[in-house]
């Protein structure tokens, strides 16, 4: 179970549905390097540190994907099968997809309009 930003990000703001799941699902947990830097982006962006312990907490103890050669590869065609049919996914998004699938993990997300338009995705939401 891979977690996009934004339940990250909701679990750091107190969401207590996705704490809940969280700890439910504490051994299966997981992300990415693309999460990892989108949240560290958003905090000095803002120039918020007082998250900064937590993120790193959160990514001290799941699984943490890289973006690698197979993730690239899987990018590569789900890229060009959305512009060939006109779905356009941020590619941030895209990669954190193509490393959910490559990994064959359901991505934990509330982005679901965006995620839902990649082909052989898993998803899931959270957040209630």
């Amino acid at each position: 179970m891979i977690l996009d930003t934004d339940t990250i990000s909701y679990y750091l703001r107190g969401s207590e549905t996705v704490k809940a799941q969280m700890v439910r699902h504490r051994h299966q947990l997981a992300s990415t390097t693309i999460n990892y830097a989108e949240l560290l982006f958003g905090l000095k962006k803002r120039d918020t540190k007082r998250y900064l312990p937590h993120v790193e907490q959160v990514f001290a103890n799941i699984t943490v994907y890289p973006f690698d050669r197979h993730a690239a590869a899987l990018f590569s065609e789900l890229k060009a099968r959305s512009h060939r049919t006109g779905k356009i996914v941020a590619d941030m998004d895209m990669m954190i997809a193509a490393i959910a699938i490559a990994r064959d993990e359901i991505l934990i997300t509330n982005n679901l309009k965006h995620f839902s338009m990649i082909d052989g995705l898993q998803i899931e939401s959270w957040y209630r």
